[in-house]
């Protein structure tokens, strides 16, 4: 039957976390990232079935998000979002 399927390879299973790496730091549903230059925020909304956002933010902020001193939370606040 694989004949007729193209398998492909096998997805990460869904408990396998993503990897940090030098340009980018994940959180939990979040993550901060620098991309030409800029430092972005990229997050999972609070909206109704949530949605995937990304918003600039200050080189600041990404090396304090990467360095644990600053949270999502504490980028909601600042940068108005939810």
């Amino acid at each position: 039957m694989s004949e007729y399927y193209d398998l492909g390879e096998p997805h990460k299973a869904a408990n396998e976390s993503p990897q940090s790496s030098q340009d980018e730091f994940f959180g939990f549903g979040w993550s901060v990232y620098k991309s030409d230059g800029k430092f972005y925020l990229d997050y999972i909304s609070g909206e109704l079935a949530g949605r995937a956002k990304v918003i600039e933010i200050s080189e600041n902020d990404y090396d304090q998000s990467k360095l644990g001193v600053i949270r999502l939370n504490d980028l909601c606040i600042k940068y108005d979002i939810f």
